[in-house]
């Protein structure tokens, strides 16, 4: 069973590599399981500290459940226990959920990456009660709370987590995003949230990592991050400056990082194009072949494929430039 103390580093968020040709809905075998063995594999070897699958990112609502079995079942013999994986199930209802948390458990899968239900917005005490009891149908599977606001209508403030703190024994990690519509404020409930759940590991995302680290100082033992997949050097490195302390080159870090072009042209509408944004500049980055989008979520304007592309391939320079020995 996970504990917070085997979540340490950058958690992973990947993509489910889609064979060419294969993005539309006629195609219920679409997952490139070698593409998907490599990119496990060098992940690992390049320093990340956990895998999250079949996330947004990852294409969740867009596969088959046999492809997703296909595709855990991969990572799962790749990572052979080197790093936690969790599996992204999120589904409409408490009974679908627990049903494939036991499938991907009984593969070998250690942690679920689950959302809330999305037919309707939660209060928050229906929140902690969903969770609670995934807690009490899986005891043996550690579990990571995706806490996004924006995609799951509903907020995650202190009284969640105190409610997780008390009633929710498996939730062991959480990929916490904090206010994305207020960015000076972002992490405003970090240090109370940490405290009313210890058990818990919050991972902020990547590029306010730094930030938190001013919030919670060695209270903050990792992160989660998409950009990863377009090349981890960059993102490892600035996990290694946080466990050192050393603010100094966070700041350098950072620094090369914001240089880049931005791959989002106007952040109220990334919820639209989220999938495509994630895959676009990963296979421009050419780190990972991604391969096409699955229907439906393929449509995206030309401004935003030129910039997201444009980001990709400035994130591999930088790589290949200054980060990759």
């Amino acid at each position: 069973m996970l504990t917070k103390d085997d979540i340490r580093g950058v958690a992973a968020m990947i993509p489910t590599p889609c064979k060419e040709g294969q993005g539309g809905w006629q195609f219920e075998d679409s997952v490139d399981l070698d593409e998907t063995a490599r990119m496990t594999e060098v992940l690992i070897a390049s320093g990340v500290g956990s895998i999250a699958a079949n996330g947004t990112t990852g294409e969740c609502a867009a596969l088959t459940l046999e492809e997703k079995q296909g595709f855990l079942r991969t990572i799962v013999e790749v990572a052979r226990g080197r790093v936690p994986v969790f599996a992204g199930i999120t589904t409409l209802g408490t009974k679908e959920t627990v049903r494939q948390m036991r499938m991907f458990r009984k593969m070998g899968v250690e942690g679920g990456f689950v959302g809330l239900p999305l037919w309707q917005t939660q209060a928050i005490t229906n929140s902690v009660k969903f969770y609670a009891d995934l807690a009490e149908a899986v005891p043996d599977m550690g579990l990571m709370v995706y806490a996004n606001p924006l995609f799951f209508k509903s907020t995650f403030p202190v009284e969640f987590w105190a409610g997780v703190g008390k009633h929710c024994p498996t939730v062991v990690t959480c990929k916490y995003v904090g206010n994305l519509m207020d960015p000076k404020n972002m992490l405003a409930d970090l240090p109370a949230s940490m405290d009313a759940a210890p058990h818990v590991q919050f991972l902020p995302i990547d590029f306010v990592a730094p930030m938190a680290y001013d919030l919670v100082g060695d209270r903050l033992k990792g992160m989660w991050s998409t950009a990863c997949v377009m090349g981890p050097e960059p993102v490892v490195a600035l996990q290694a400056a946080i466990d050192a302390g050393d603010k100094a080159r966070m700041g350098e870090i950072m620094h090369d990082i914001h240089a880049l072009p931005n791959a989002i042209p106007d952040f109220k509408d990334l919820a639209k194009y989220n999938v495509q944004v994630e895959k676009l500049r990963c296979n421009a980055a050419g780190y990972i072949k991604a391969g096409p989008c699955r229907a439906p979520y393929q449509d995206i304007p030309d401004d935003w494929r030129a910039a997201t592309e444009a980001n990709g391939r400035a994130w591999a320079q930088l790589c290949e430039s200054k980060y990759r020995c």
